[in-house]
């Protein structure tokens, strides 16, 4: 079964830890990051987010035991976890292959997990146009036209991070 955690930051290393000598086995974590470049006094600099903040989801068997759920809610470097994960269990199992399915060879989540349908603006996060805003001029399968205004350029949706404006 599926809970949603929420861990102390720079514990979770820790946490994975205490989980293992509570249960026995490791269970499995799914902690989905971005990857994006940014620059910084004119040299790229790569940064690693995690989409959730300080939430992951972990899977272990035991979890639908009322006893081993009390036993880990005072685990070194756990916050807290939801309560009422039962009921979305599907919920949360369909979030996770959506993420898995968006995720690239070295499991970053890309930039196509997002869904920009509705969006007229965006603001580049990576690349040689980082914090320029476009407009949006159009939108295919894994390419986008975008203007500032001055410039007209077609990108790779896939291989650049924007934000809507």
């Amino acid at each position: 079964m599926w809970i949603v955690i929420k861990f102390k930051p720079n514990q979770f290393q820790t946490l994975k830890q205490e989980f293992k000598k509570k249960l026995e086995i490791e269970p499995t974590f799914f902690f989905p990051k971005l990857k994006f470049q940014k620059i910084k006094k004119n040299k790229l600099v790569t940064y690693i987010k995690p989409l959730l903040g300080d939430y992951v989801f972990c899977f272990h068997p035991s979890f639908t035991n009322e006893n081993i759920l009390r036993n880990v809610n005072y685990l070194k470097g756990l916050k807290s976890f939801f309560y009422g994960f039962k009921n979305y269990q599907n919920d949360v199992l369909s979030f996770i292959n959506r993420c898995k399915k968006y995720q690239d060879e070295n499991g970053f989540i890309k930039q196509t997990f997002f869904n920009f349908v509705s969006v007229e603006k965006i603001r580049f996060l990576s690349g040689p146009f980082t914090n320029v805003i476009f407009k949006i001029l159009k939108r295919q399968k894994e390419n986008m036209k975008v203007s500032d205004g001055n410039v007209n350029i077609t990108f790779s949706t896939e291989r650049y991070l924007f934000e809507a404006v």
